[in-house]
């Protein structure tokens, strides 16, 4: 009788054992165990080697795109070939702090940055953009990512501009939807007795126009002006004459920012492209991007200015 019980016991003990060990590896990852491992060594082989059920993330894909050709140097195509410039790299360190998103650049004519935008075949839009209200109604702007002086270039020897205030009855050249068009065609619907000459080009190539006496003057960044002088060896036949940023502010309708832009729906790529922005500014990186690109004598990009755009913007548009 008493073996009949204990046989019995043995019986249930082993019985409960082995639901147990079911239980203990419901959800494990099996391990091959040799003849000499014993139960518990193989339970705790088990225990340590769960199974990764979590699944990759999709990324979405993003397409920058860019003309490629200027103004260098922001944006522009090298020698071999490759898309930098200042423009170029600070997106790539946007995107390298945004790992849900897959980046590729896409070079096209410039007019095309927009009409691929609208029709969704690009979702970012690179081409030191400046602001005008026309625009920021149809596409969002991103932070602000440069700010830098403006400066009048003009031949040797010709005093007839020393400032904004002498440029009324002069010519230059101008490139559709650019931002000096924008802001030239205002100057000229305020200053309708004294208007500048306008003439449009496709290819850029104003500097040796003025250089040569064809255009009386150029106005951009002084970055972009000081990079082409030098491209094009024109340091003995253009002087640069500095414009004030609050008189560049002025001309341009009160902002002077550089904006990358993108659809007007896509709200979380652009606060997403913003946070790293303004992280990037907080870091110290930005600051070092652009003594990179431009030297120590770059002006300063801050937090205060971004705040300052935006409010610029969101104020303008709800007029």
């Amino acid at each position: 009788m008493r073996k009949q019980l204990k046989k019995k016991i043995a019986g249930l003990l082993t019985a409960s054992f082995i639901v147990a060990s079911l239980f203990t590896g419901c959800g494990k990852k099996e391990e091959k165990k040799d003849d000499n491992q014993t139960v518990a060594e193989a339970t705790e082989a088990a225990e340590g080697s769960e199974v990764d059920t979590e699944a990759p993330v999709e990324k979405r894909k993003i397409v920058i795109a860019t003309s490629g050709a200027g103004p260098e140097p922001f944006c522009y195509t090298d020698e071999n070939g490759e898309l930098t410039g200042y423009d170029i790299e600070l997106i790539r360190l946007v995107f390298e702090g945004l790992p849900q998103y897959d980046v590729e650049f896409a070079v096209c004519e410039f007019q095309s940055i927009f009409t691929g935008i609208d029709t969704g075949i690009y979702q970012v839009g690179l081409n030191h953009l400046g602001y005008n209200k026309e625009r920021a109604e149809k596409y969002l702007y991103t932070d602000t990512y440069d700010v830098g002086s403006h400066s009048i270039a003009v031949r040797k020897g010709y005093d007839e501009i020393k400032s904004l205030a002498d440029i009324g009855g002069h010519s230059t050249q101008i490139t559709a939807a650019s931002a000096n068009e924008t802001t030239f065609l205002r100057y000229n619907e305020e200053n309708p007795d004294n208007p500048l000459d306008l003439t449009y080009i496709e290819v850029d190539n104003t500097l040796v126009d003025v250089a040569n006496g064809v255009v009386d003057f150029e106005y951009f960044t002084t970055a972009t002006l000081e990079a082409q002088i030098a491209e094009k060896g024109l340091e003995d036949k253009i002087d640069l004459i500095p414009v004030p940023i609050e008189d560049s502010e002025n001309f341009t309708g009160g902002l002077k920012g550089i904006f990358y832009i993108v659809s007007k729906d896509d709200t979380q790529l652009a606060d997403d492209i913003n946070a790293r922005i303004e992280e990037l500014i907080a870091d110290g990186t930005v600051a070092e991007l652009r003594a990179e690109w431009f030297g120590d004598s770059a002006d300063e990009l801050t937090l205060e200015y971004v705040e300052r755009c935006k409010e610029y913007i969101a104020n303008e548009l709800s007029e």
